[in-house]
């Protein structure tokens, strides 16, 4: 059985040829255009033309393909006309224009409790529900009492299949779904001044519908071969490293930086700090996402390269070990503002404790251990209402440096295993859909094996545990 898994993330279009005997034979990617794409919001039409180039120069090898599966991006909203056509482009998590007026709202903490008990999500500008709150208060055209609400996903499956349906599980993080009765919440809809109608059908991310003629014929595709709604990247990530067994958790550590464990059961603390999202067959997924993570690092690298003087990862990280860990600088990695724990679009990046003394490696150093301080401040706040953890697989852009990997066991204090799944997410699509059309029995089929294990330097437990209270004490009064 052939599976072809596609996905629109925040930069590129991918595709995988996949079979469970084989695994994946083929992978292709296109980034998208800066007038395509620019990370905040996405033409439509050209994402979608990007995507279907993307999935020919798979099928111009083979039509050997029993179905599709679907990945996007996880918070993403599309205002349709009643024609079921663009009235704009497709605006992403990264657009942050809500942040003024999601901030009104999240100092009223009542309010705040209220509506992360019923979704699941903060009150950020991450989320679509603020995005929409945004364009219906500064009158955008394209907010129009009929407008049709939409999403990547929503989007693409409506040009593959004609059905405007998306999955529970990318509707999980959209801040209008009810994370409890998995429906469009009726409260949530009203204070936005929505209707049901104007949505999407809510279904499974294992619904299929039948590929179009139309476009079974553009794609050199089988007309009517199933197409598996499947869900949002994070998901799908989850499935593809193989942690969707209770007490498995992904550390995800690229541009930004991810926590995630399944449960059985929402996960909602008192204070709301962590996310929680619908996964699959009463499977939740916990966790936290940090909005600083190898941005920082790459900034940093950018920032102090003079003309040709380029600094370099590995030169820097061969060096850590001058380091004076005891005396070290304290990196606050929110450059970029902050997701979790605190969700504070205003809160900045800093150094301090920084002296004349210290040099560029000192920084490269906190930097390091800065973006790592956020995620165990997460991980922490996750733990104690979802328990720790069995299994920890690590991945992400982290795995380039081996310094960095052992300075992320030495302060979670845990083993780390290393992931060798490459493009996680499109592989976690194609197991679902293989699972949908019933090429295997659970999603648990799919067990990858780590590429290494790291282990944690429990001599260097008391440095790090001094060097958090630090950090903490720091993020507490900034």
């Amino acid at each position: 059985m052939n599976i072809l898994a596609i996905e629109i993330s925040t930069s590129s279009a991918k595709a995988m040829l996949y079979s469970p005997e084989e695994g994946a034979k083929a992978v292709e990617s296109i980034t998208f255009p800066p007038k395509s794409c620019d990370v905040m919001s996405q033409e439509p039409g050209d994402i979608y033309d990007l995507l279907k180039k993307c999935i020919l120069s798979i099928t111009d090898k083979t039509r050997n393909i029993d179905a599709i599966g679907v990945c996007t991006t996880w918070h993403t909203i599309l205002f349709l006309g009643q024609n079921h056509n663009p009235l704009g482009r497709i605006y992403t998590w990264a657009h942050n224009k809500a942040s003024v007026i999601v901030e009104n709202y999240r100092r009223d903490d009542g309010f705040k409790k209220w509506y992360y008990n019923k979704t699941g999500c903060m009150v950020n500008s991450t989320y679509p529900l603020w995005q929409y709150i945004y364009f219906r208060d500064t009158k955008s055209p394209m907010c129009n009492e009929k407008a049709l609400i939409s999403s990547q996903q929503a989007f693409i499956f409506e040009k593959l299949t004609g059905e405007f349906v998306m999955s529970k599980t990318t509707a999980a993080g959209s801040g209008f779904l009810n994370i409890k009765s998995l429906s469009w919440d009726k409260d949530i809809l009203d204070f936005a001044g929505l209707k049901e109608e104007q949505l999407p059908a809510l279904k499974e991310p294992t619904y299929s519908a039948p590929l179009k003629q139309e476009v079974a014929s553009e794609l050199n595709l089988p007309p009517g071969i199933p197409v598996v709604l499947g869900g949002a990247d994070g998901a799908m990530n989850q499935i593809g490293d193989g942690a969707v067994k209770h007490g498995f958790m992904t550390f995800s550590v690229g541009t930004s930086g991810a926590l995630r464990m399944v449960a059985d059961q929402p996960i909602l603390p008192n204070q709301p700090s962590t996310w929680c999202y619908y996964l699959i067959d009463d499977m939740w997924i916990a966790g936290a996402a940090t909005s600083g993570a190898g941005n920082c690092v790459d900034w940093f690298i950018k920032k102090h390269s003079f003309g040709e003087v380029k600094l370099k990862h590995d030169d820097l990280g061969q060096k850590l070990h001058e380091v004076d860990r005891d005396d070290a600088p304290i990196f606050m990695p929110f450059l970029y503002g902050e997701r979790c724990p605190g969700w504070r679009d205003d809160r900045r990046g800093a150094f301090y404790n920084l002296t004349g003394k210290h040099g560029l490696v000192d920084m490269y150093y906190a930097v390091l251990e800065g973006v790592l301080f956020n995620l165990y401040h997460c991980f922490r706040l996750l733990t104690r209402d979802i328990g720790k953890p069995s299994k920890v697989i690590i991945s992400g852009g982290i795995e380039h440096s081996q310094e960095w990997l052992q300075m992320a066991s030495d302060i979670f204090q845990t083993e780390l295993a290393v992931s060798q799944v490459q493009h996680a997410s499109l592989l976690g699509t194609a197991v679902l859909t293989l699972k949908a059309v019933g090429g295997i029995p659970s999603l648990a089929y799919h067990t990858p094996t780590p590429k290494r294990i790291i282990k944690p330097q429990e001599d260097l437990a008391e440095l790090f545990h001094k060097r958090f209270e630090k950090y903490l004490e720091i993020y507490n009064k900034c």
